[in-house]
C-alpha cells in the first residue's frame, strides 16, 4: 500500500526523470539517431501519450469516474501517439510535456487513493496512480539511456 510519503518519493522520481529527459531532448532536438525504428522525437511522442493517459485516468477516477481504458495494444497506441503528433517540432512537443507534467504532478498529489486503478490496458490489467508514476519514471529513464 502506497502512503503519502511514498507518493512524494514517486513524484520526485518522475520529476527527475522528466527533467533529465527534457534536457536530453533539448540538447538533441535535431538528432536523427534511431533506436530500432524510432528517433528521439518519436520516443518523445510516445512518452507524451502515456503521460497524458495517466493524467486523464487520475482525473477520471478522482472525479468518481472509471479508469482510462486503452483498447488497442501498446504497440498500436505507441504508433498512434507518433501519428497524432505529426508535424510538431521537438520544441513544440517539449512545451506539451511541461503542461502535462504539471497536470500529472498536481493530480497525483491530490488523488485521495493513489492505489486506485487509473489505467487499464488492452489485456485488462490495471495500474494505479502509484504504479503509473513508478512506470513513467522508469520508462523515461530507459528511453533516454537507449537514445544516449
Amino acid at each position: 500500500m502506497v502512503t503519502e510519503q511514498n507518493i512524494d518519493t514517486l513524484i520526485s522520481s518522475v520529476e527527475q526523470a522528466v527533467q533529465a529527459g527534457v534536457a536530453f531532448f533539448q540538447a538533441n532536438s535535431n538528432s536523427e539517431t534511431r533506436v530500432g525504428l524510432w528517433t528521439g522525437r518519436e520516443f518523445l511522442c510516445h512518452l507524451i501519450y502515456w503521460h497524458q493517459a495517466t493524467v486523464d485516468g487520475i482525473a477520471s477516477v478522482s472525479g468518481g469516474g472509471a479508469p482510462v481504458q486503452v483498447y488497442a495494444s501498446v504497440d498500436e497506441m505507441n504508433a498512434r501517439s507518433v501519428g497524432r503528433q505529426a508535424g510538431k517540432s521537438v520544441a513544440q512537443l517539449l512545451e506539451q510535456v511541461g503542461s502535462i507534467q504539471e497536470s500529472l504532478i498536481s493530480s497525483a498529489r491530490s488523488i485521495s487513493d493513489p492505489n486506485a486503478v487509473v489505467l487499464i490496458n488492452s489485456s485488462g490489467s490495471g495500474m494505479s496512480t502509484a504504479q503509473r508514476l513508478e512506470r513513467i519514471a522508469t520508462h523515461w529513464n530507459e528511453h533516454i539511456a537507449e537514445l544516449k
